[in-house]
């Protein structure tokens, strides 16, 4: 299943803005007035007080999820004649702690006169770790033509989910076509990137000898969303093929036994890395559920162990080969463009585009950007798939999901756009 369909299906995800007891939910949307889901909420900077709800101890720290707060500055959404002093309920449908003394920058959901609902998704968060939103609040950053990706570099993480800020930080990103987007992360370790066109991005990985740069990207048009970068290091490096970050997972197993280490974290522009591997020998193994269950491909493309190349490591160092860079021309993976062809204003369903097998079995999914112009699933070469889509409309609008017809399709090398017509009733 992709990280899309995750967000889209599932809210049991940390998010780094107060600290989740029961859970929390990913938000990638960073407070904009210019977004209805933002308008509607009450958004205001505020100094949490004595504590109301059941109290946690955390480092010897005081938290709850009912607190009193006095309100700062008032942003948009909290009437004059609401109270200075207002109630932040983060207990329903989950527990989201805030501390007690800690400043607020406040997303708050409006309930009963003085009470605003901060749990899942809000983004209410302590103000030390709210640098993103506080330069998205009027929307200007998020404006078109195209949208806005903004984040934060860093490395590692601290106490917050957040780390140490990476500062003048050169990032290249590149689109679908190659086209390349590059910035620099300012003194606080934030990047901006303006009217990009809508879609998904890879972040060039390799940032020295010892380091890289981990972080996924989309872009959605009028809109700003964040993508925080990770610093990370490494001490093997190597290439599989650029897009596959979460669609394959690359493993060292050892020659003696069939015990594998760590994943290597695989990036989308196709490198990947290890770090702290032990001294020993090992074979380099890629598995997907495209291939299916015990039908690895093996380093430097082969799907027979025996025929695998030994990777010998001392000091955590490569000694044998100096470079794991898989053969491209033995990897079976076909990426397929794929385009829909529906309204950009105001649609009623969120869409996933699917790429299934002949019985149903789905072996890849993307949510398609309104506005972006194809998206790109991955199938094996040679195989037959069906292209599906699936509609989820809101569930406000009372409307059942929506399924257009299925287009069948051969993987193949070089394929054309496989363009997908919304029906007039989804529309």
């Amino acid at each position: 299943m992709s990280p899309s369909r995750i967000v889209l299906t599932a809210s049991l995800f940390f998010f780094s803005t107060s600290l989740a007891f029961g859970c929390s939910c990913s938000n990638s949307t960073p407070i904009q007035h210019s977004f209805d889901r933002y308008r509607d909420r009450a958004v205001f900077t505020a100094h949490v007080v004595p504590l109301m709800g059941k109290v946690y101890n955390w480092d010897g720290r005081r938290r709850s999820s009912q607190v009193l707060a006095i309100v700062k500055e008032r942003y948009w959404g909290l009437p004059w004649y609401w109270p200075k002093v207002v109630v932040l309920d983060g207990s329903y449908p989950c527990d989201i702690a805030t501390e007690e003394g800690q400043d607020y920058l406040v997303s708050g959901e409006k309930w009963l006169y003085g009470v605003l609902g901060v749990a899942v998704c809000s983004r209410t968060q302590p103000l030390k770790t709210a640098q993103v939103d506080l330069r998205t609040l009027d929307g200007s950053h998020c404006s078109a033509p195209g949208g806005t990706i903004i984040g934060r570099v860093h490395e590692g993480y601290d106490e917050f989910h957040h780390g140490l800020a990476v500062r003048s930080a050169l990032l290249t990103f590149r689109d679908q076509d190659g086209q390349t987007y590059q910035t620099r992360s300012d003194e606080e370790g934030i990047y901006e990137l303006q009217h990009l066109p809508a879609g998904t991005y890879s972040l060039s990985s390799q940032f020295s000898q010892t380091q890289y740069l981990a972080g996924g990207f989309s872009v959605q048009n009028a809109l700003c969303s964040e993508a925080e970068v990770l610093l990370a290091d490494y001490d093997i490096s190597g290439r599989f093929m650029p897009g596959l970050s979460y669609r394959v997972t690359l493993r060292l197993v050892a020659t003696d036994s069939s015990n594998f280490l760590e994943h290597g974290a695989l990036q989308r522009d196709g490198k990947f890395y290890f770090k702290n591997i032990p001294d020993g020998e090992y074979v380099l193994s890629a598995s997907s559920p495209l291939q299916g269950e015990g039908n690895d491909l093996y380093y430097p493309g082969t799907n027979d162990r025996r025929k695998a190349t030994a990777i010998r490591i001392v000091n955590h160092k490569l000694v044998r080969p100096k470079t794991l860079d898989f053969n491209p021309e033995m990897l079976p993976y076909v990426p397929i463009p794929v385009a829909l062809d529906i309204p950009e204003q105001n649609p009623r369903y969120a869409w996933n585009v699917e790429l299934a097998n002949t019985s149903n079995m789905v072996y890849d999914t993307e949510r398609w950007i309104a506005g972006e112009k194809s998206l790109l699933l991955y199938g094996l070469r040679g195989q037959s798939y069906n292209v599906q889509l699936r509609g989820y409309p809101d569930y406000r609008t009372g409307d059942q999901d929506c399924y257009p017809d299925n287009v069948p399709i051969t993987a193949q090398p070089g394929m054309a756009v496989v363009h997908i017509s919304v029906p007039a009733s989804c529309r």
